[in-house]
């Protein structure tokens, strides 16, 4: 049975943490605000890569959360159900990181944003190794919240998301530089 008093009990404390580590993924975009500037087709990518790994997260949380209220997962790792999940999840973050960068790219193209600073593979190639990162974290994340607030008694459906956006925003914004770094950008 749902009762807004658990609701609150449950969310009030996980929302207040999940505020102050979005204010570190902040500071984070703040310590490069230079290269993002000189660079601004990756400005322009960073809030679309944090919301795809977000809603990815999502997805396979809220169909954990669901599988597991009515039986159809076991909170186990070896449940075909849960591993078929996990699969395809991560293939449909690579083909919509993919999908982005090409998106993105010329797009940005288009409407006259300065890309000739970086070539369109060498884009490619940070975004959809940002994406797979990224889609691996938030859906270990998803899978380990929902299994874990499902044993101990929570409903998944109150922790997944906030836990993932907020993983998926910082760790997005970490992988991106790091990659950034690795492909010599701005260097």
């Amino acid at each position: 049975m749902y009762s807004w008093r658990t609701i609150v009990r449950n969310g009030l404390p996980l929302l207040t943490l999940t505020a102050f580590i979005e204010i570190i993924a902040g500071q984070l975009l703040q310590g490069e605000q230079e290269l993002l500037v000189s660079f601004p087709i990756l400005l322009v990518s960073i809030p679309v890569i944090n919301s795809i790994g977000g809603n990815l997260g999502s997805i396979i949380g809220a169909r954990l959360a669901s599988g597991l209220h009515i039986g159809s997962i076991e909170v186990s790792f070896r449940d075909s159900v849960l591993r078929e999940n996990i699969i395809v999840a991560i293939f449909m973050g690579i083909i919509t990181y993919f999908i982005l960068a090409i998106g993105i790219y010329l797009l940005s193209m288009f409407i006259g944003i300065e890309v000739r600073n970086i070539g369109m593979i060498e884009f490619m190639s940070i975004i959809i190794s940002t994406g797979f990162l990224l889609s691996c974290v938030v859906i270990l994340v998803s899978v380990l919240t929902a299994i874990i607030s499902f044993r101990r008694g929570i409903d998944p459906d109150d922790m997944v998301a906030p836990i993932v956006t907020t993983t998926g925003d910082l760790m997005g914004i970490l992988f991106f530089f790091i990659l950034i770094q690795l492909f010599g950008v701005g260097i």
